[in-house]
């Protein structure tokens, strides 16, 4: 057969256009059957024709339940954490149609965990001398950026993992630095920039994290508030883990401390706590 040869598809049957051929192991898929396989799959050219049509078959069934989903809460903005807590059953969907999108339905058993991720950007700013060229400051500054995703891991046939961004973009902060833990966001507000939109975007944003982490530890049966001691250590730029005292505040430490009242020195929030009801700080030492 001639390398332009006309291809036909080996689920439907259908003519394959130009560019159309989607490959598996052992036969051809065109794109209008491989859009009806899981958005979470990714293993496509790595399976058989009948490893397909099974998958095909499994998302036909899929329907049904997205017909039967009871919504009763829905965490975030263009893609969505869905839950039906009558039939302890979540879906994660990421257009307003979801009975044309098809978003594969899960039972609460089948949740294995969530991570937050916060992946930061900076440009260092840079001042302009009278001849039109530019040097930097002493020291350096920079104005950051950060985008937000979460990332559920799950028990499931096709995919073992479901990961959308819940920030719409990068939320530009300026040059006040943000700072998160990947376990349980905890951030500290920057010191004069309460009333800047964007910072503002940047906390609601940790909290929208919070709140999915929390449904899923709760299908899990986890209780859903941790210390700051159990969460995992935050992550450097390059997403590594560093001592978590690097970025607390001046003034505070990670030791717990007593119950008697404080005011928060970023918030002048009043709290009994360990940590601020305002803004997540940690209580001084």
């Amino acid at each position: 057969m001639g390398l332009f040869s006309k291809k036909f598809c080996d689920v439907c049957g259908n003519k394959i256009g130009l560019l159309g051929n989607r490959k598996l192991e052992d036969g051809n898929l065109c794109k209008d059957c491989a859009k009806k396989l899981s958005p979470w799959f990714s293993e496509r050219r790595h399976s058989t024709l009948n490893e397909i049509k099974a998958q095909l078959d499994y998302r036909e069934e899929n329907r049904e339940k997205v017909a039967a989903f009871n919504t009763s809460k829905t965490l975030g903005n263009r893609t969505r954490l869905m839950i039906d807590a009558q039939n302890r059953r979540f879906m994660v969907a990421q257009t307003s149609n979801i009975t044309t999108e098809n978003p594969d339905v899960l039972d609460f058993s089948q949740a294995r965990g969530c991570e937050l991720v916060i992946d930061e950007s900076r440009d260092e700013i840079e001042r302009e001398l009278e001849d039109g060229s530019t040097v930097s400051y002493d020291p350096p500054r920079f104005e950051y950026s950060y985008t937000m995703s979460v990332k559920i891991f799950v028990d499931h046939p096709y995919f073992d993992e479901m990961e959308f961004e819940i920030s719409d973009g990068y939320i530009n902060t300026g040059e006040a630095r943000m700072t998160g833990t990947d376990a349980n966001w905890t951030v500290n507000r920057a010191t004069g920039y309460n009333d800047d939109r964007e910072i503002r975007k940047y906390h609601d944003t940790v909290a929208l994290g919070n709140e999915i982490k929390a449904e899923i530890d709760r299908m899990q049966g986890k209780p859903v508030s941790m210390s700051q001691e159990e969460q995992i250590p935050n992550m450097n730029e390059q997403g590594a883990p560093m001592n978590t005292d690097s970025y607390a505040p001046q003034g505070y430490s990670q030791s717990p401390a007593g119950s008697a009242s404080w005011v928060c020195p970023f918030c002048d929030t009043d709290n009994h706590g360990n940590f601020c009801a305002g803004c997540g700080a940690k209580r001084p030492s």
